[in-house]
């Protein structure tokens, strides 16, 4: 019997290997039997000839009708740009059969022969514009339903409504069907798939509900938070809105938004330690950390939710507490001996002569805020998100700015000289640059004792500057500020890793001279007064080369390019008379 057994094994191996075979030689270069491309047989036909057949037979161009009810709508796949990638369909459909080992294909042919094989085309179509006319039509069907809701008039009166069933389209089915029917007859015919939203609530349940807010009225919850004696009062009015009044329960979403639109005025950030370094390489000037505080959301709907039991079961006024979690700040002061702040890695420098006051302000403000920062190892640092909001409702005062290609007065002027100097910091540091944005015309300011290309700009929310710390142990930023000297500088402290900064000269080529000055008539000033509102600035193309290594190792090697336009000098001429 195993003899049997094993002949029989080694006959049908034996004839499988010889179909194998003289089905790859009949049918090499072409598309193996069985095989149909959205139902068009192309089996057995070469790569050209199935080409030329499924252009012919399949339409790009065709109808779909969307029904729902008695109505009806016409689109077209005209209208989506459907486009077939008929070389891409004839390589995919070629494949089939082919793309496994001796045996597994074997038996793959052998199921195409038995039940056929169906190939999708290769298709693109605008999703986009599919998803517009699919707007147009589930508008004329969409019903949004509308919640029952407990409403406490001024007057005392509780009145319920008892809502208004919708109606919802599943749109990703629709899209399901109306893709699975792409490529087929001329015009197909879909049932829009839509059912019936039902928030709408019974005469009984209106009844009871009335009932049960009758007893919620008067009462309220007093929620406290512990840590600073905070206190929210939530009447009745808000009680009732919470309210459902269909299952004799509450509206859980609504109760967690409430917590959410609370958590800002509860949450306090941690604050890392700082310190900082001077002349003899000492830390000075220590402030010890400061944990957060962050609203535990869940456990505090929990507490809501309990005080409510506590209202409907006979209480006047519940009095629970937020819950809340502790943050661990990023660095402690215990740390410090374990940070790695050994000594200076790079050091940035600007110079800010003959900017306006408000300018000087912004600059110090915004350079005050980077004054002790600690980037762990690892860590990428991001400006916009270190300096936080600029604006006045933090404190900046309005300067001159670049913006839509004009120097305009806007808060937080300055701040740009600030990334740039620590862009120059970085890079002395022989860090690795993650973003950084030139300038869109020559400032003075950076080109004060530097040279011209090492500008980094700033604007919320982009573009940002940003770096990484790739040494092994935490940076230290510091900030020097000398108001009387015009002089800003960081410097950057860790541990010095063995690696080597090399910075080019800066090349500069492609140079435009600025267009003409400009004098524009303004009817506010007097006439004989000229203000200068635009400085002349030549353009360029500018790029230096940074290259960073340790022992052999390359660390970085990149070129940073700047594109400065031509900048024309812009002034405001008085005609008013006097």
């Amino acid at each position: 019997m195993k003899k049997y057994l094993l002949i029989s094994g080694l006959l049908l191996v034996v004839c499988g290997v010889t179909f194998a075979a003289l089905s790859t030689m009949m049918f090499f270069g072409k598309i193996l039997p069985g095989i149909r491309v959205a139902g068009i047989m192309v089996g057995g036909k070469s790569a050209e000839n199935a080409k030329r057949i499924i252009g012919e037979e399949i339409l790009e161009n065709r109808v779909f009708e969307l029904k729902y009810g008695n109505r009806s709508w016409t689109l077209s796949t005209a209208d989506w740009e459907l486009k077939i990638n008929y070389q891409a369909t004839i390589a995919k459909a070629m494949l089939v059969g082919r793309e496994k080992n001796i045996l597994q294909n074997l038996w793959y042919r052998y199921q195409i022969l038995r039940n056929g094989y169906w190939v999708e085309p290769v298709y693109t179509i605008e999703q986009g514009k599919l998803d517009s006319s699919l707007d147009t039509v589930l508008s004329e069907i969409e019903v949004p339903a509308m919640e029952p809701q407990i409403v406490l008039e001024n007057n005392g009166k509780i009145n319920i409504s008892s809502g208004q069933n919708g109606i919802k389209v599943d749109r990703n089915l629709l899209l399901a069907r109306i893709k699975n029917e792409l490529f087929g007859n001329n015009k197909v015919e879909i049932i829009i798939p839509a059912e019936e939203v039902k928030p709408a609530i019974s005469e009984d349940q209106v009844g009871k509900a009335l009932e049960r807010a009758q007893k919620m009225v008067g009462k309220k919850i007093e929620v406290v938070n512990t840590t600073n004696k905070q206190k929210w009062i939530i009447e009745d009015k808000e009680i009732l809105y919470w309210m459902n009044p269909g299952d004799g329960g509450y509206r859980n979403e609504r109760i967690t938004l409430w917590l959410n639109e609370l958590a800002p005025s509860v949450n306090k950030p941690a604050q890392n330690a700082s310190f900082t370094i001077v002349a003899n390489n000492k830390l000075e000037d220590f402030k010890p950390e400061i944990w957060g505080i962050a609203l535990n959301t869940p456990g505090s709907f929990e507490k809501i939710s309990e005080a409510l039991l506590k209202l409907e079961g006979g209480e006047k006024t519940a009095i629970t507490e937020l819950i809340l979690v502790k943050i661990a700040p990023e660095v402690a002061l215990s740390d410090v001996n374990n940070l790695g702040l050994k000594e200076l890695l790079g050091r940035g420098e600007s110079w800010f002569s003959g900017s306006i006051t408000n300018r000087i302000y912004n600059l110090k403000r915004a350079s005050s805020e980077l004054n002790g920062v600690i980037i762990p190892p690892g860590e990428i640092f991001s400006f916009n998100k270190q300096i936080g909001e600029v604006s006045s409702d933090t404190g900046y005062k309005q300067a001159y700015v670049i913006k839509e290609g004009k120097t305009i007065l806007g808060d937080g002027g300055g701040v740009c000289q600030v990334s740039s100097t620590l862009f120059r910091a970085v890079l002395a540091a022989g860090l690795p640059v993650i973003e950084r944005t030139a300038h869109a015309y020559r400032v003075h300011y950076y080109e004060e004792k530097y040279q011209v290309g090492f500008d980094a700009t700033v604007f919320q929310p982009s573009p940002d500057f940003k770096f990484k710390n790739d040494t092994p142990a935490h940076l230290l930023i510091q900030t020097v500020y000398d108001e009387k000297a015009k002089y800003l500088s960081f410097e950057i402290y860790g541990t010095a890793d063995g690696r080597m900064t090399t910075i080019s000269k800066s090349r500069i080529w492609d140079q435009v001279p600025p267009p003409p000055d400009l004098y524009i008539d303004d009817p506010n000033l007097p006439v004989g007064k000229v203000v200068q509102t635009e400085h002349s600035a030549w353009g360029a193309k500018v790029a230096f080369d940074y290259k960073v290594t340790r022992g052999e190792e390359i660390l970085q090697d990149r070129t940073f390019v700047s594109s400065y336009k031509p900048w024309q000098a812009v002034f405001q001429r008085g005609v008013k008379p006097l």
